[in-house]
């Protein structure tokens, strides 16, 4: 499923082996009509308590303080449900966004990947 709020484009991608996990690859500028997509789309997911849902960052061109705190809201209601919020591909001005603002290990932050294989590809939603 693609979606396009504000600045931001958003591709929500399932896991095509049925498993419950989810990839969400953000481009653009996570602005306030984005912050408000990211969030109702975690609000659609939480019925999916125990999956991971991956939020790929590499593609968006600043992460600001608010940006920041939409991924930390996110984290939070998708605890409350025992599932996992990582972010993907962090940019330089990410990670020193986050330590400038106490918040390293606060979030699950992991290195960008290769691409998947065929067996392991997830795909688009057809919602």
């Amino acid at each position: 499923m693609q979606v396009d709020a504000g600045a931001l484009r958003m591709t929500v991608h399932r896991d095509a082996r049925g498993g419950e996990d989810v990839l969400i690859e953000l481009v653009g500028e996570l602005d306030g009509p984005g912050r408000r997509c990211l969030r109702d789309q975690v609000g659609d997911l939480l019925g999916r308590g125990g999956c991971t849902v991956t939020v790929d960052v590499g593609g968006l061109r600043q992460v600001d303080i608010p940006a920041l705190a939409a991924l930390l809201r996110a984290d939070l209601l998708l605890r409350r449900v025992h599932a996992t919020l990582e972010v993907r591909a962090p940019t330089p001005a990410f990670l020193e966004l986050v330590a400038a603002t106490g918040l390293t290990g606060r979030l699950r932050v992991v290195p960008a990947q290769p691409a998947l294989s065929a067996d392991s590809r997830l795909s688009a939603d057809s919602r």
